[in-house]
């Protein structure tokens, strides 16, 4: 049998079965929303609630064309959003084809439809050489403070060794105060309340790599940009995660539909978009 380890880091509690080596680059590149290098956390503000609106239809599916940096398109990605009573369900679907074979990768986050504060997260990616199964509940804490229980299985389908082929982690992530899930972040940049040089902080929580991290985003102007019915005005949003920085384009007006999103070396480009079922 694996052997099983418990260990404590940075507010999170760790129980880890020893498997397969950490996830490849292919699932890597198909949902890295915010994966980034944990640093100068000290130079950024107190965290804060990021939401002022949540703007967008009962229903809405957006449609991404997934390109590299010299615009050959890579694969698709759709955004869809579902209210669900009090909570709206959201839903990243990444598919792209490579020479070894297909990759789909789809994620779903169940969040409160006037804070977005998260309740459940769900992921299911397959590729070629591994597959990934990725789940976290979270909850409330009586201080207003923000946890998830996570179950992460990562399989490695070039390893013959059974007790190497699986990789199995259980964690808790403490999140603290104003806590967003990482994976909905193109939603939860459209409930900023948009204006020149706004700049905040909160926190985001990645499940797939148990962690959580400010980050902060801010308003940086207008542009215009090509949309799916012509040119479009639109705000800049630059997200810094650590040592990175995420750009995204939103609709000036509301609904602020997400027009452009560059996170190097990858961008997606909006090119269609449905309001009906």
């Amino acid at each position: 049998m694996p052997g099983v380890m418990h260990r404590v880091t940075h507010g999170v509690m760790h129980r880890v079965t020893h498997g397969a080596r950490p996830v490849a680059a292919t699932l890597v590149c198909a949902c890295a929303l915010l994966l980034a290098v944990c640093g100068f956390e000290s130079d950024f503000g107190e965290p804060e609630n990021p939401v002022s609106q949540t703007p967008w239809p009962d229903f809405e599916r957006l449609h991404y064309d997934w390109l590299d940096q010299t615009d050959e398109k890579l694969g698709t990605v759709v955004m869809e959003s579902i209210r669900e009573g009090d909570r709206f369900r959201l839903s990243l679907m990444f598919s792209r084809e490579t020479e070894d074979g297909p990759v789909a990768d789809l994620v779903t986050v169940w969040v409160d439809n006037e804070t977005m504060i998260p309740s459940r997260y769900e992921r299911t990616a397959d590729a070629p050489d591994e597959s990934l199964q990725a789940e976290a509940d979270y909850r409330v804490n009586r201080d207003g403070t923000i946890s998830a229980d996570v179950s992460v299985v990562r399989i490695d389908k070039n390893e013959d060794d059974e007790e190497k082929r699986v990789e199995t982690i259980e964690e808790t992530v403490d999140a603290g105060v104003f806590a967003f899930d990482n994976d909905s972040s193109a939603w939860l940049w459209r409930t900023l309340a948009f204006m020149q040089d706004l700049e905040l902080t909160y926190r985001s929580v990645n499940v797939v790599h148990q962690r959580s991290q400010l980050v902060q985003v801010a308003v940086r102007g207008q542009d215009t940009l090509r949309g799916p019915a012509g040119d479009v005005v639109v705000w800049q949003v630059v997200a810094t995660p650590g040592v990175e920085v995420s750009r995204a384009w939103y609709e000036i007006d509301p609904p602020h539909r997400l027009i452009r999103w560059d996170q190097q070396p990858r961008r997606f480009v909006l090119t269609r978009i449905e309001t009906e079922p």
